[in-house]
């Protein structure tokens, strides 16, 4: 597999006065392939506490690359840095980060990619190929994604993974706790203890997630509170006309996953799926490969 690291300069999306960017990492098969003549990117954006590692995690073995996985089924991933995470810049005051600036940040990102690999930069595509855009949010990407293309049209498919317009569950934690513990800005580290139950199921090895853990990175505060208040993407929601994927694991944030297709009701298809054996970390889950198959099933039938 092939892995490109890729840097935006998006200042000119923004009010900051000093340079801004974002970044994130290109996956490929080393011999990449037309599907009917279409090569898919799919468009990957990471949860909270997380970067674009959650799809390829270095730190662990090979069979938990989500990017890996489908590039050897022929896609193209990308996975991004949301900006103020990752390796992406973290610019000051945070506050003054906005969703609209942070989809607006992503979908440049996407089209200029597209652009450049049609160009043959970085990569020769087959000859006379066409390149599909897809997306996929997991958690709070989940509800970038949603933003995203309710306002930017970026995808022709999306996969919706782990959110939940309804308000949140977070397991044995308290919602209206969280919320009060956030601090009036910056960039914060996430408790992931309180969360462990949410995250994963017992039968995830304890040696995985404190592997990950160790990887955590920090959150704009303007994210975690948008992703704390029901209702904030609803209205993008309501006006994503393509088809929808809505992917859960049998522990997650959902109170009742059958009920979030509503909030699609414009999508031309929209598909509730529940994963047995996953808790809302579903790349570390044992059913890992049951969730990154029905995606592929999905994506090759919507």
């Amino acid at each position: 597999m092939q892995k490109i690291k890729l840097t935006w300069n998006i200042s000119h999306l923004t009010p900051y006065s000093t340079p801004v960017t974002l970044s994130g990492q290109l996956f490929a098969a080393d011999d990449l392939t037309a599907n009917n003549g279409t090569v898919e990117l799919l468009v990957c954006l990471h949860g909270g506490s997380c970067s674009s590692d959650y799809y390829h995690p270095n730190y662990l073995d090979s069979s938990y690359s989500f990017a890996r996985y489908m590039t050897e089924r022929g896609y193209l991933v990308l996975a991004i840095d949301t900006l103020g995470m990752g390796a992406s810049s973290k610019p000051q005051p945070e506050n003054q980060l906005t969703l609209e600036m942070i989809a607006a940040a992503s979908d440049f990102a996407t089209r200029q990619t597209a652009a450049g690999l049609l160009e043959g930069e970085w990569l020769q595509l087959p000859q006379h190929c066409t390149l599909r855009l897809s997306g996929l949010g997991h958690s709070m990407g989940g509800m970038l994604a949603v933003y995203q293309q309710g306002c930017f049209q970026t995808f022709e498919r999306l996969i919706v993974a782990g959110w939940s317009n309804l308000p949140l569950e977070l397991g044995d934690t308290d919602v209206a706790s969280v919320q009060a513990s956030l601090a009036a800005g910056g960039y914060i580290a996430t408790d992931r203890q309180p969360m462990r139950g949410l995250f994963h199921l017992p039968d995830v090895p304890e040696q995985l997630i404190e592997s990950d853990d160790q990887h955590a990175g920090l959150t704009p505060v303007t994210l975690a509170l948008a992703a704390l208040t029901p209702g904030s993407v609803t209205r993008e929601a309501a006006a994503i006309g393509c088809p929808v994927m809505l992917l859960y694991g049998e522990v997650d944030v959902s109170p009742d996953p059958q009920r979030e297709a509503a909030f699609y009701p414009l999508a031309s298809q929209s598909t509730v799926t529940l994963i047995g054996c996953a808790a809302h970390m579903h790349n570390m889950a044992s059913s890992r490969l049951q969730v990154w198959q029905a995606m592929d099933t999905w994506l090759q039938e919507s």
